[in-house]
């Protein structure tokens, strides 16, 4: 849910705004900007029921929570944030330190902080309750520090970037208090492994198993060579523990990466910018292999086929694709 854009406020109006948009989505703090009177910003909400998501994007800005602030709010929300486009800038509890496009940080909101980037850029985050975590401060806090010493860092920030980047079409979707509940069992994960607190680690590691698995399976969907082998081995289990892991869930490891895809692959038919000419490109970029194969399934999930939904949508006087087809490479239109 779009919550502000600057665009459509006068130019006198918008430090006000985005001081209290922030204040009443993210934390309690104050807002300076690089160049006062050229600010813009977009800021985004979306619910995930256990988590939700909150995505800024704006000129120069530094957000400052005083420790007088700090003591007055009760702040909750720890976050999972990552820089866009730009190197930002975060100080707390003496830690100073730049972090780029592909760091991951791990940040208690309820302490005085100074955060913030010069030029245009972002942040992207993540916030779950610290009692939906169910881990002590001191335990987060020894984390932050250092939240690539855990092993699941890398899928973890693939998943947060996943997340992030789509909230707003995935917070709209039928998983999403799944897809929410999943990303906190991955920061609780995320969490205790770096803090190396190895009594809990067992539990976490259990208790996260299917968000991790799940989070694998939704980051590498477009890898024809996504094999259960391979997820196995990834998640440090078994083939056996894998297929079981599933069988709790009611559904078949195959048919279930089979439909994540077919689902990855509407959207991008009916996404008002194409990126593919021909089915079996379309095909190729899902995973399949076989554009016959994908043909076939999802006109059995869907009633329809890709050429036919694309057909059922084309816009009068716009140029369509490409109807004809080059050695089985089917076209769209």
């Amino acid at each position: 849910m779009l919550v502000l854009d600057t665009r459509s406020l006068p130019a006198r109006e918008r430090a006000e705004a985005f001081q209290a948009t922030v204040s009443a989505n993210c934390s309690a703090s104050m807002a300076t900007f690089e160049d006062p009177a050229a600010i813009h910003a977009k800021m985004t909400v979306s619910d995930f029921g256990a988590a939700k998501v909150f995505n800024i994007d704006a000129s120069g800005t530094t957000l400052r929570r005083t420790p007088a602030i700090a003591r007055s709010s009760a702040e909750t929300s720890i976050v999972l944030a990552l820089p866009m486009r730009t190197d930002n800038h975060l100080s707390w509890a003496r830690e100073d330190r730049l972090y780029g496009p592909r760091d991951l940080m791990l940040v208690d909101l309820s302490l005085p902080y100074v955060y913030g980037w010069e030029g245009g850029g972002a942040s992207y985050a993540l916030h779950v309750d610290v009692d939906q975590l169910g881990v002590p401060r001191d335990m987060i806090h020894a984390a932050a520090r250092e939240p690539r010493r855990s092993p699941l860092y890398d899928l973890v920030r693939d998943h947060v970037a996943r997340v992030t980047a789509q909230a707003e079409q995935l917070a709209d979707g039928p998983g999403a208090a799944e897809l929410g509940a999943a990303s906190a069992e991955l920061m609780r994960a995320l969490v205790v492994s770096a803090a190396g607190d190895g009594r809990r680690l067992g539990d976490a590691m259990q208790s996260s198993m299917q968000a991790r698995v799940q989070a694998y399976v939704r980051t590498n969907l477009r890898d024809p060579d996504l094999t259960p082998a391979r997820i196995a081995a990834a998640n440090a289990i078994s083939l056996r523990a894998l297929y079981k892991l599933y069988e709790t869930m009611g559904q078949s490891l195959e048919r279930s990466i089979i439909e994540q895809r077919l689902q990855g692959a509407r959207t991008d038919l009916t996404a008002s910018h194409r990126r593919y000419t021909s089915i079996a490109a379309l095909a190729r970029a899902w995973g399949f292999s076989n554009p016959s194969f994908f043909s076939t399934k999802f006109r059995e999930a869907f009633g329809v086929t890709p050429r036919q939904l694309v057909a059922a949508r084309a816009v009068p006087g716009r140029r369509e694709l490409a109807t004809s087809s080059s050695a089985g490479d089917g076209g769209l239109g």
